[in-house]
C-alpha cells in the first residue's frame, strides 16, 4: 500500500477513537439513538432502535475502509458519556481562485473538500476534517492554497517568432501568435505551416503545457494543378503555395470523380488528391439529311440514351418507314448513323384527250409540279383547260388527275355603259378572263376583272356603270379635297378650303346627288373666297365676349350691360359675308323705377311687355296702398311673370334686381353682389313683419 493511503488510514483510525471517546447519550432515564460516525456504524442488532434505557450498552463497528484503533473506546453507555457531537466546526473559507466543495454541515466528524478555478492548482491537502483538538471542536488543518498553472515558454521555431519573445512567465490562459521571416525579393516566401497561435492549457490540472506544437516556417510549393478534360475554375495563379485552394470543374460533357475543391498543404502535395473529369455523354448525334431529331431533351446523352429520328413531310428512309432510332453505347459512341431521307415519289399521270407540257422528266416526286392540258374542245370539270398538278406528301398528285371532257362556254359579258377592256380567249369557255370598264361619265360598280366558271357562271359576278357627277367646280383663291379624283360617284363629297387671309363664303362642302333619282348633279354652287371684316362691335355702357381684336367672316360676339343698365336687342352678333354685324348690335339703356324717395324697398313683377310695383313700404307718393300698381320701364331682358325684389336708391335714381329664383345663382352672381341681395332680401322679410305687426296693433 502506497505511503499516502497510509497515512490516511491512521488518521481515520484516531478520528474513530476521537468520535468514540467524545460521544455521549443524554443522562435522562431514556437515551435516543446513539450518534452516527463516518468512520464507524453500530453493530447489526442495535441499528433501527430508537430508544435506550439507562446504562444500556452499544458497540460499533469500523465501516469499510477503516480499522480499529485500540486506544479508542468502541462502545456507549446510555447515562455515562458526555456528547460534544451537536457543537459544529467554523465556517473555514475559501481559497483565493478556488472554493469550497460544500457538504451538508460542518458538524463534528464531518469533512469538507476543496478545488481550485480553471487554471489554477491546489497546494496543500485538498480535504480538512472537524475534530476535537485541545478540547476544542476545530479543523485538523489549514485550508490549501490556488496558484496558476504554469506553461515553459513556447518554443522558437526557424526563420520566423511568436509574439512573446521577450517574456518569461506564461501561466495557464497565456497565447503565443507565430510569423514567419520576410524573405528577399525574387526569394521564395516562407510559409507557416501549422497553426499560428498557440495557447498555455493544462492536462492534469498541476502542470500547464502548450496545445499544439509551435507551426513551422517553411517554403512549400505545389505543382500546378492539371485535370485532364477539366479546368480551373477559382484560385488561379502562376504558382501555388501553402494552403492556395482550387475549384476546378470538368468540361462539357465530362463527370468529375473526386472533389472538386483541393488544398496545397505543407508537404507540397494536394489534398484532397486532385479529381478525375471522365466521360460521361455521347457527342451530338449525327444530323441526317431530310430529318429531324424528335423530342431532343437537353444536349446531354448518358449511355443508354435513345434519339429518334423523323423524316420531314414527304420525304422517307425507306418506303413506308419514315423514322430511325440510335442509341448511346457505354463506350460513349452511337449505335449507327441512320440514311439520309428519300423524298417520296408520285406516279407519271395518264390523262386522256389531253397533254403533259414540259415534261422534261420521267420520274416525279414530293414538290414536283406538273401541268396537264386538254385538247382543242376540252377541258377540266371545274378546272378551265388546263390544271397544275403537285406531288404531295403521300405520294398523290393534287388536286387528283381529272378527265378532260367537252368544255362549255359562258354569256357574253354584256353591261350597259361597259366596254370589254382585255380577254383571254374570245370564245368565253371554262378559264376565260375578261377585265371591263366604263363609258366617260360612268363609274365601274363591283370587281372589274372576272373568270368563266365550270357552271358556265361569271365570277366574280359581272360589275355593272353607274352614272357620275361632272368635276365639282374651281374656285378663286381656293381648292377643293377632290383634285386628284378622277370620278365622283353618287354621294360623294368635296370640301373647299380658301388662301390664307381669306373666308370661305357659302357651304364648305357639296355633295353629288339626284333631284329625280335618275341624273345626278352637285348639292349647291361652290362657295367663294374673298375678304370679309368686319368693324370692332362696340356696346356704349357694355361689354364684349369673348374679348377679341380680329373680326373676320362667321365670328360671334355676346353683349352684356353694366350695372344698372339694360340689354335692347339681340345679345349676340354674328359677322356675315357683306362685312356687317347681324342682327344689329343691341344698346344699353337704363332700367328700373325712378323715385324721389331716399330709398325703399318694392316688389316688382316683371312682364316681357314691361315692369310694374305691386307693393312696398317707404315708396313715394301713389305706391304707398298694396295692391296699387306703376308701370316703371321695359324689361324684355327678363322672363315673363317673375317676381324680383328692388333697391331704391336715390344716389343712381335706378332699380336694381334682384332675382330669388334658382337661376339667378347659376347666373355667376359674384359673391360681393350676392351678400348685398341676401341683405335686402332679409330687410324686405323684416318689412313685412312689421307691417303685420302694425296692422294687427291698428285692428286691435
Amino acid at each position: 500500500m502506497p505511503a499516502l493511503e497510509l497515512g490516511r488510514q491512521r488518521d481515520r483510525t484516531a478520528v474513530l477513537g476521537l468520535f468514540l471517546a467524545a460521544a455521549l447519550v443524554a443522562v435522562q432515564s431514556v437515551c435516543n439513538a446513539p450518534p452516527r460516525f463516518p468512520s464507524a456504524e453500530l453493530k447489526e442488532e442495535y441499528q433501527g432502535i430508537t430508544s435506550f434505557s439507562y446504562n444500556s450498552k452499544v458497540e460499533y463497528v469500523c465501516r469499510p475502509g477503516y480499522i480499529r484503533n485500540v486506544n479508542a473506546r468502541s462502545t456507549l453507555i446510555c447515562g455515562r458519556h458526555k456528547t460534544l457531537s451537536s457543537k459544529p466546526c467554523a465556517y473555514p473559507g475559501e481559497p483565493d481562485n478556488g472554493r469550497l466543495v460544500v457538504a451538508e454541515n460542518f458538524s463534528f466528524g464531518s469533512t469538507v473538500s476543496f478545488t481550485c478555478n480553471t487554471g489554477y492548482r491546489l497546494v496543500g491537502n485538498p480535504q480538512i476534517q472537524c475534530m476535537l483538538k485541545n478540547g476544542v471542536v476545530t479543523w485538523d488543518r489549514d485550508i490549501p492554497i490556488c496558484e496558476p498553472i504554469p506553461c515553459l515558454p513556447p518554443p522558437k521555431i526557424a526563420n520566423g517568432e511568436h509574439s512573446d519573445a521577450d517574456k518569461e512567465l506564461f501561466e495557464y490562459g497565456a497565447s503565443v501568435t507565430y510569423w514567419c521571416h520576410t524573405v528577399r525579393r525574387g526569394e521564395t516566401p516562407f510559409s507557416l505551416v501549422g497553426d499560428a497561435s498557440i495557447f498555455c492549457t493544462t492536462t492534469d490540472n498541476i502542470n500547464g503545457v502548450w496545445n499544439k506544437p509551435a507551426p513551422e516556417c517553411k517554403v512549400v510549393n505545389c505543382e500546378y494543378p492539371s485535370v485532364k478534360n477539366g479546368k480551373v475554375l477559382s484560385g488561379y495563379r502562376h504558382t501555388y503555395a501553402y494552403r492556395d485552394t482550387v475549384m476546378f470543374d470538368c468540361n462539357f460533357r465530362y463527370t468529375m470523380n473526386g472533389s472538386e475543391t483541393s488544398t496545397c498543404k505543407e508537404n507540397g502535395l494536394w489534398d484532397p488528391p486532385l479529381p478525375l473529369c471522365q466521360l460521361s455523354s455521347c457527342d451530338d448525334p449525327p444530323d441526317v439529311r431530310n430529318a429531324f431529331k424528335a423530342k431532343l431533351a437537353g444536349n446531354l446523352f448518358p449511355v443508354d440514351t435513345i434519339i429518334t429520328y423523323e423524316c420531314k413531310e414527304g420525304h422517307q428512309f425507306s418506303p413506308g418507314e419514315n423514322t430511325w432510332h440510335i442509341k448511346c453505347l457505354p463506350g460513349f459512341t452511337w449505335s449507327e448513323t441512320p440514311q439520309p431521307c428519300e423524298r417520296i415519289h408520285c406516279p407519271n399521270p395518264d390523262v386522256k384527250n389531253g397533254k403533259l407540257l414540259n415534261a422534261l422528266r420521267e420520274n416525279y416526286a414530293y414538290g414536283d409540279t406538273l401541268e396537264i392540258t386538254c385538247n382543242d374542245g376540252y377541258a377540266f370539270k371545274g378546272h378551265g383547260n388546263s390544271i397544275v398538278l403537285q406531288c404531295s406528301s403521300d405520294g398523290r398528285w393534287d388536286p387528283e388527275v381529272l378527265e378532260c371532257t367537252p368544255e362549255r362556254h359562258c354569256p357574253r359579258p354584256d353591261t350597259a355603259h361597259g366596254t370589254e377592256v382585255y380577254n383571254s380567249r374570245n370564245d368565253y369557255t371554262v378559264g376565260t378572263q375578261v377585265r371591263l370598264g366604263c363609258d366617260t361619265g360612268y363609274v365601274l360598280r363591283g370587281q372589274d376583272l372576272t373568270e368563266c366558271q365550270a357552271d358556265a357562271s361569271w365570277a366574280p359576278p359581272l360589275p355593272f356603270c353607274d352614272k357620275v357627277c361632272d368635276p365639282p367646280p374651281q374656285i378663286t383663291n381656293g381648292q377643293h379635297s377632290g383634285l386628284r379624283t378622277e370620278k365622283f360617284p353618287y354621294g360623294a363629297e368635296v370640301t373647299y378650303s380658301c388662301a390664307e387671309g381669306l373666308s370661305l363664303i357659302g357651304d364648305a362642302s357639296i355633295y353629288c346627288t339626284s333631284d329625280d333619282g335618275v341624273n345626278l348633279a352637285w348639292s349647291g354652287p361652290a362657295p367663294e373666297c374673298r375678304v370679309v371684316r368686319c368693324p370692332k362691335p362696340t356696346v356704349e355702357r357694355g361689354r364684349m365676349t369673348p374679348q377679341r381684336f380680329t373680326f373676320p367672316y362667321g365670328v360671334a360676339v355676346q353683349f352684356s350691360c353694366d350695372e344698372g343698365f339694360v340689354l335692347h336687342g339681340d345679345a349676340e352678333s354674328r359677322c356675315l359675308a357683306d362685312s356687317a354685324w347681324h342682327p344689329p348690335l343691341p344698346t344699353c339703356q337704363p332700367g328700373g323705377y325712378q323715385t324721389r324717395a331716399d330709398s325703399g324697398i318694392a316688389l316688382v313683377q316683371l312682364h316681357e311687355w314691361g315692369c310694374f310695383v305691386t307693393g312696398g313700404l317707404g315708396l313715394t307718393e301713389g305706391l304707398r296702398q298694396e295692391g296699387d300698381a306703376q308701370h316703371v320701364g321695359p324689361c324684355s331682358s327678363l322672363m315673363p311673370s317673375v317676381f324680383v325684389l328692388v333697391l331704391l336708391k336715390k344716389k343712381r335714381d335706378t332699380c336694381e334686381k334682384i332675382l330669388q329664383n334658382r337661376e339667378a345663382f347659376q347666373c355667376g352672381v359674384p359673391l360681393t353682389e350676392l351678400k348685398t341681395l341676401l341683405e335686402v332680401q332679409k330687410l324686405y322679410l323684416e318689412i313685412q313683419k312689421l307691417e303685420r305687426d302694425l296692422r294687427s296693433t291698428t285692428n286691435g
